[in-house]
């Protein structure tokens, strides 16, 4: 296993943990009743599993795309063209940039390049830990984003 797939591991894992604690604190046990109910009516026993997963992929995914207030707007010289998706970027920033997950806002992947938002404090550091580096074939190229 990979350090990325390490840190996609305990970042999903972490993921898992923090909804374990919300059913157990936060929710009403009967209204997941209800949820579980017409979970167990509508999805087929055999897609159960996969449909779970979906979920919780979902529901990781849609933290990807919180906004940072105060964040800067950093330039990427990979996109889609070396298939390259929002989660890469992410592992990417968190290992090699060395940067925490908190920090990191919107994400945009074009055809051949991406553009990330992170916080004013954590660009510079992201920056110098990125730019120039070898990845999936490429030198990365990684600045501020100019303003249109």
């Amino acid at each position: 296993m990979s350090r990325v797939d390490d840190v996609l591991t305990d970042s999903m894992i972490s993921a898992i943990d923090a909804l374990l604690l919300k059913v157990k604190e936060d929710t009403d046990p009967d209204d997941l009743k209800l949820y579980k109910k017409i979970f167990k009516k509508t999805v087929p026993l055999h897609l159960r599993s996969w449909t779970t997963a979906y979920l919780l992929k979902q529901a990781v995914e849609s933290k990807s795309k919180r906004k940072i207030t105060g964040g800067t707007s950093l330039f990427i010289s990979v996109g889609k063209n070396r298939r390259v998706y929002p989660r890469d970027l992410i592992q990417l920033f968190i290992g090699t940039g060395k940067i925490k997950r908190e920090e990191i806002g919107e994400i945009k992947v074009l055809d051949s390049y991406s553009f990330i938002t992170v916080s004013e404090n954590s660009a510079a550091k992201a920056i110098d830990n990125l730019d120039g580096i070898n990845y999936r074939g490429r030198n990365l190229v990684v600045n501020f984003a100019k303003k249109k």
